[in-house]
């Protein structure tokens, strides 16, 4: 199968485009910051506990000079970019270069397009999780995930996740839980003052989940993540 990608819902083979090169797969990078001793060798190490963003460079051949502004349209600003060899996955992405085009024989031009990545690329599948009593769900991707909770029920809600206990007050009907936003709220209302506890995250592998209070079922959007 030919190489391709995919930016904001188009594919390059739709826009008439060669892809000669993918992004190679590789791992973001660590924050890490090196503190040198005086009179020590090597350094200290302090460990942030975050990632760097990547840029994932493509290599391509435009087969009609003629598109070449619908190209440069597209491939601007920011947005999601899926890439051939790695499918089942997306990430957000903003493009970085000029894109100069250099001509090789007749109409066909080469040029490279740069992809300035987030460290994780979000699942495809990423379906909704509804459960109606506490249950332990898994998280199968490599990184720990920031899903979105909606809760159905009514009047105080103590949810726990993990162990952590998030305060959900004055309830009614539903209110969602957004920990990629870090806000709660219901339709366009913000619910932030009456939340209380830290936005939850889930762990690779086992999570538990219950509470207490009126509460009909949970609809989770897990969100995973691969490095």
């Amino acid at each position: 199968m030919k190489p391709y990608f995919i930016y904001n819902n188009i594919s390059s083979e739709d826009m008439g485009i060669m892809v000669n090169e993918l992004p190679p797969i590789t791992k973001a990078p660590r924050d890490i910051n090196k503190i040198p001793i005086p009179g020590r060798d090597g350094y200290l190490s302090e460990d942030f506990g975050t990632y760097q963003g990547t840029v994932k460079p493509c290599e391509c051949t435009i087969l009609d000079i003629g598109m070449v502004d619908q190209v440069l349209a597209w491939l601007d600003g920011s947005g999601e970019v899926i890439f051939s060899n790695q499918l089942d996955r997306k990430y957000q992405a903003c493009i970085i270069n000029q894109i100069p085009f250099n001509r090789i024989i007749r109409k066909w031009y080469k040029f490279i397009v740069i992809f300035d990545c987030q460290p994780f690329g979000v699942m495809l599948e990423n379906s909704i999780i509804t459960i109606t009593v506490p249950k332990t769900i898994y998280n199968g991707g490599t990184q720990r995930s920031k899903p979105v909770i909606k809760v159905y029920g009514s009047g105080t809600i103590n949810l726990v996740i993990n162990g952590s206990t998030i305060i959900l007050t004055n309830v009614s009907g539903d209110v969602t839980i957004d920990s990629q936003m870090m806000d709660a709220y219901k339709g366009t209302v913000l619910k932030n003052n009456d939340m209380k506890g830290e936005f939850p995250i889930l762990e690779v592998g086992a999570n538990t989940i219950s509470w207490t209070g009126t509460v009909t079922k949970l609809e989770i959007t897990p969100n995973w993540v691969m490095k």
